[in-house]
């Protein structure tokens, strides 16, 4: 049974509270947000070929990193999460030294051991090892990598073709917890060890314990196992094929400060059915295909703020929602309306 959103069930003086703080905005208590897909949140994690428009509005909302994607798409720098700098000119060296004050939901320290983990995992650098993710081009050029002694940076010698160093690293997962689940690990900090240890017999020519690095990160996101702890404004507090309930992370501390304090994203199973939940109250968010029929059935129940992409797409997302959520935006394919939930917003309407 579907839980019916609580979009409507705070007052205008607690709104104008939570956007105070330097138009942050804090979390309402109690605020929850429903969400109904056509599509199924799979656990492959937002890195694979064969992500969804759920897993990646999931990864988008739950992993944060040097820089996200706005509302329309563009690359933003995020420097909540630290900084970039071009240590070198000949050779091309760029240092990226995440922020003192970041941890992950579980309180483990978010490090450079993060990035490493990420660069093995996205940019490919050792033959006949596979993580089965998608590249990240921002990493293509990479030659060396170098962590500091502090392991808070991560300096990387870029060929000098390399374009789109700025955009690396945009969501690293916790090398902790990926290999803990590789290894058993101990702790975290032993954890983080051994992620070292893999990259550098790797290097070394012994890839075996990276192999095993490997197949915990393909499978990090799974959902017969535990949730893997966040660094973006939400944490995966449950999830399933059919539904998946965020939670706002109290231990996040960057600029995308979540509103609502659960976002529930349920997939049923067809359009229709999304369609339907949507008109009896039980979701204020629905995000389909398109579908002249469901247009006429979303005008007649009073959809009335509605994002239609160009009708020759037949594969482009399309949201449909009340005016009583704000700040939903129609993101580019294959992300849709749902990728920003950490801007998302109860709606005021405006004073006459």
């Amino acid at each position: 049974m579907l839980r019916k959103g609580l979009v409507a069930l705070v007052a205008a003086g607690a709104l104008a509270l939570a956007g105070c703080a330097g138009g942050q905005s804090s979390v309402i208590d109690h605020s929850l947000v429903a969400v109904g897909l056509d599509v199924a949140y799979t656990g492959v994690g937002p890195a694979s070929p064969d992500a969804t428009a759920a897993d990646l509005a999931v990864g988008a909302a739950t992993l944060a990193g040097f820089s996200y994607l706005d509302e329309r798409g563009r690359s933003v720098p995020d420097p909540s999460f630290g900084r970039i700098s071009v240590v070198s000119e000949d050779p091309f060296v760029v240092r990226y030294t995440v922020a003192d004050s970041l941890a992950w939901s579980d309180g483990v320290g978010v490090d450079g051991v993060d990035l490493m983990l990420d660069w093995v995992a996205r940019g490919h650098p050792y033959a006949g090892t596979s993580f089965g993710s998608t590249p990240d081009l921002a990493l293509s050029g990479a030659r060396s990598v170098r962590l500091s002694a502090d392991r808070k940076s991560l300096d990387i010698e870029f060929s000098a073709e390399t374009s789109g160093w700025s955009e690396a690293f945009r969501a690293p997962l916790p090398a902790h917890a990926i290999a803990t689940r590789a290894f058993g690990s101990s702790s975290p900090e032993a954890a983080k060890d051994e992620v070292i240890a893999a990259v550098d017999a790797a290097e070394a020519g012994d890839a075996s314990a990276l192999r095993r690095l490997a197949a915990a990160w393909s499978s990090s996101f799974a959902l017969d196992g535990p949730a893997l702890p966040a660094s973006g404004p939400y944490a995966i507090d449950s999830a399933s094929a059919q539904f998946v309930e965020l939670a706002a992370n109290p231990r996040y501390v960057g600029i995308r400060q979540p509103t609502y304090e659960s976002v529930e994203l349920w997939q049923l199973g067809s359009a229709g059915a999304a369609v339907q939940a949507l008109a009896i109250g039980e979701l204020d968010i629905v995000q389909v295909a398109p579908d002249d029929d469901l247009r006429g059935v979303l005008g007649r129940i009073s959809a009335d703020r509605r994002l239609i992409g160009p009708t020759d797409s037949p594969a482009l997302l399309v949201g449909w929602f009340h005016r009583e959520v704000d700040h939903v935006e129609p993101g580019p394919l294959p992300l849709g309306a749902l990728w920003n939930p950490w801007a998302w917003a109860p709606y005021v309407p405006s004073e006459i």
